[in-house]
């Protein structure tokens, strides 16, 4: 090992696969691999650009709520601490990026999902309807909800 950083990073992507779960010296660990794209606009289309890889670890309890949590292609959001590792072996050389996560999230950009209370069932559908009794109300369905961003006293009247 040559190099080493240990920064944090939050980054967003989509899981090569399904998370795998193994045991290192008694403690559990979830990995995954997750694909993070950048995308330009070239005219009036997106592109999409080059894409970094990441290795993903959870430990212990938390491990557990990733492997039954995630899938493979969910769009996450992770945070944690970021470590890239220079090696050598032999004749060959190669970095390492990983990231050891402390959060682990559904990106609700592409649709809703749901959280199950702790000790009951996780639903990891990136499809989820919302039962009818928490349907929106006709007049918030019929128009766009107010950016946040663009109009804070919008948002204000929402409670955002």
């Amino acid at each position: 090992m040559l190099a080493r950083m240990n920064d944090a990073i939050t980054v967003v992507g989509s899981l090569a696969a399904d998370p795998t779960l193994k045991s290192v010296n008694g403690d559990q660990v979830a990995e995954f691999r997750l694909g993070c794209t950048a995308r330009r606009k070239e005219g009036e289309t997106w592109v999409d650009a080059h894409t970094n890889w990441y290795g993903v670890e959870a430990w212990g309890g938390f491990a557990d709520h990733v492997r039954a949590s995630l899938r493979k292609g969910d769009l996450v959001i992770v945070s944690g601490k970021l470590r890239i590792d220079q090696w050598e072996s032999g004749d060959k050389r190669g970095t390492s990026v990983r990231i050891r996560a402390e959060h682990v999230g559904h990106s609700l950009r592409v649709g809703p999902t749901t959280r199950a209370r702790r000790g009951g069932p996780v639903e990891a559908s990136g499809d989820a309807q919302r039962p009818p009794e928490q349907a929106e109300p006709e007049s918030a369905a019929a128009g766009p909800a107010p950016d946040a961003w663009a109009d804070p006293a919008a948002a204000m009247a929402f409670g955002t």
